[in-house]
Formats: C-alpha cells, sequence, structure tokens
C-alpha cells in the first residue's frame, strides 16, 4: 500500500510540475497505418526491416509546451519492440537482431525533446535514440500535417557504431553490412 501510495503521489507531482512549467497534456495514439523501417546496405545489396505498428502502445500521455517556434516534450517516446521489425526473411531477421542485440536490449526508444518548427509544415526535431543500452541526440528534418491526425514523416542517417555495434560479417567477410543505416518514418498519431 505504500509503494502504491508513493507511485500515485510521485505521478500527481510530476503532472502538477508539468502543469506549473507551462506544459499541456496530450492523449495520443500511433495509428496502425504508420510506418517505421530502418534501411541498410551490405556491399553487395541493400536491405530493409519494416516495424509492425500492431507491436506499439495504444496511448499515451504526453507533455508539451510551445514558445514562438519551439514546442518542448516530455514523455514523447515511442518503444519500438525489437520483435517488431521484419527483415524479410529468417536470415537477414537473425543478423538484424544479432547486430542490435535485441536479446539483452529488446526495444529502441525514440524519445523526441524538441521540435523547433521553420514554417507551419516543416520543423527540426531532436530526437534521443536509445538502442543497445546506448544513447545518442540527432537533429532530424521533419515534414508536418497538423489536423485532428496528425502526420510526420522523415528520415535519420546514422552510424551504427554511434551505439558500438559491430556489423555483421558473412561469408568470412565476403558480405559486410555498411556502418550507415537510415531510419524512415512516417508516423500517422491521433490526438
Amino acid at each position: 500500500m505504500k509503494k502504491l501510495l508513493l507511485v500515485v503521489m510521485l505521478l500527481f507531482t510530476g503532472a502538477f510540475t508539468n502543469a506549473q512549467n507551462g506544459f499541456h497534456q496530450k492523449k495520443v495514439t500511433v495509428l496502425p497505418s504508420s510506418q517505421l523501417a530502418i534501411n541498410g546496405d551490405t556491399n553487395i545489396n541493400k536491405f530493409q526491416c519494416d516495424f509492425d505498428t500492431a507491436f506499439l502502445k495504444e496511448a499515451q500521455q504526453v507533455y508539451y509546451s510551445r514558445k514562438d517556434s519551439i514546442m518542448d516534450f516530455t514523455g514523447a517516446i515511442l518503444v519500438l519492440n525489437t520483435r517488431g521489425f521484419d527483415c524479410g526473411n529468417k536470415g537477414i531477421n537473425q543478423d538484424f537482431h544479432d547486430l542490435i542485440k535485441s536479446d539483452k536490449y529488446p526495444e529502441i526508444h525514440l524519445e523526441i525533446s524538441k521540435v523547433k518548427l521553420r514554417t507551419k509544415t516543416f520543423g527540426v526535431a531532436t530526437i534521443c535514440i536509445t538502442m543497445a543500452g546506448k544513447q545518442k541526440f540527432y537533429e532530424v528534418p521533419i515534414n508536418i500535417k497538423d489536423g485532428e491526425i496528425a502526420q510526420f514523416q522523415g528520415e535519420l542517417e546514422l552510424n551504427i557504431k554511434d551505439f558500438k555495434l559491430e556489423p555483421p560479417k558473412k561469408l568470412f567477410g565476403i558480405i559486410v553490412v555498411k556502418d550507415e543505416i537510415e531510419i524512415s518514418f512516417d508516423l500517422k498519431v491521433k490526438k
């Protein structure tokens, strides 16, 4: 009972603090029609690992504030269960899961902390990616369509070595995955 009371107090204090700091609360849902993929290259061909949005939470509370063209966020975390990625065949799936160490780290977190709006339909998001136990911040250009169902589209190129990951080598090193990968997303969000 004491633990439950402590959790309730912490949640209430966090919500009260966010309200005092000018943050507004919004319940959001990433819709199943959203798309997210990780794309990469080997020295022989390309691969694409699509994420099944059925693995996403139904809804979450997000706190945000806006001052001029800058929006700050708290709790805007997209949690990707690594089992949700499908690279097209069993062998590539296994290599992908070995690469991102999904046995030890079964989730990838994409947390939006800030968006600087350049126009009504374009901005730059500051995103913290947590993968394989390592965090890295990126600035990501995004296209925005506002409305009851908002849409956020963009692409982020990153180096897997930023997360201390080693690309797999196959056939005694003849086939090598390149260090650079791209995360592409087209997220449809119901507010």
